[in-house]
C-alpha cells in the first residue's frame, strides 16, 4: 500500500478539506465569505480547510485551517475506506497506509471567474468533528456555518435550493456574521461536492444491491 501523498502529482496544488460530522444526521460546511467570487443571488458552500503551507503535513493543515476559519479545533478520525475522485468525477477506492487514513482525495477544478480557473486543486479530505461550536468568524472569509443532512448534500448535484428552503428541510445555521438572505441559492464546491459524489455513488450501489442488480 502507498501513502496518500503518492496519489498526488509532484508540485501539484494541494489542500486539506474536512468532512465534519454534527450529531447523527448533519455535516458542517462554511458559507462563502465576501472576498469569494459568487454570482449575484448565489453563494457556494464548502468544507472547512485550505492550502497546505510549505513544511506542513496534511493533519497539521487541517487543525490550523479549522482554528483559522471557525475558531475551533477538530478531532480527526481515520476512515475505513479511502476514495479517489478524479476531475472527471470518476470514483474509485484506493488503498493507503497512512496512520490516519483520509476519506478521499479529490481533484477539484477551480471554477470560472477565479484566479486559477480550470486548474486542478488536489484536496485530501478527512473525517472530523468540531470540538465546540464555531466562533470568531471573519465575514470576508466565512459568512456562516451551515449543517446539512447527507441527503441534502447528495441532492445538491441535481438542484440548487435557497438557504430558506434548506433550513425548512432540516438544515441548521450554526453561526453567521450577520443576516444572510434566505433567498440566496446555495451550491457545493470542493469538499462538499466531493462528498455529494461519494455519498451518491454509495447510495446507488446499495440500492442496486438491494434490487439484485449485477447478480
Amino acid at each position: 500500500m502507498a501513502l496518500v501523498s503518492e496519489f498526488i502529482p509532484h508540485g501539484a496544488e494541494v489542500g486539506v478539506g474536512l468532512a465534519i460530522q454534527h450529531g447523527h444526521e448533519h455535516y458542517i460546511f462554511f458559507l462563502a465569505g465576501t472576498r469569494h467570487h459568487c454570482t449575484d443571488g448565489e453563494m457556494f458552500y464548502a468544507g472547512i480547510g485550505g492550502h497546505v503551507e510549505p513544511g506542513e503535513d496534511f493533519l497539521a493543515c487541517a487543525h490550523r485551517e479549522a482554528r483559522e476559519e471557525v475558531g475551533v479545533d477538530v478531532d480527526i478520525m481515520s476512515s475505513a475506506v479511502t476514495w479517489h475522485v478524479s476531475h472527471r468525477d470518476e470514483i474509485r477506492q484506493i488503498e493507503v497506509d497512512d496512520g490516519v487514513r483520509p476519506l478521499a482525495v479529490y481533484e477539484m477544478i477551480h471554477p470560472e471567474g477565479t484566479p486559477r480557473a480550470g486548474g486542478i486543486y488536489h484536496l485530501v479530505i478527512y473525517n472530523a468533528r468540531l470540538r465546540d461550536l464555531p466562533t470568531d468568524l471573519k465575514r470576508d472569509e466565512v459568512q456562516g456555518v451551515l449543517a446539512l443532512t447527507i441527503d441534502q448534500v447528495v441532492l445538491s448535484l441535481e438542484r440548487k435550493l435557497t438557504l430558506g428552503e434548506l433550513l425548512a428541510e432540516g438544515a441548521i445555521l450554526l453561526a453567521d456574521t450577520g443576516p444572510i438572505p434566505k433567498s440566496v441559492s446555495l451550491y457545493p464546491i470542493g469538499t462538499a461536492r466531493a462528498l455529494a459524489l461519494i455519498w451518491g455513488e454509495n447510495m446507488n450501489t446499495a440500492m442496486h444491491a438491494r434490487n439484485g442488480v449485477g447478480r
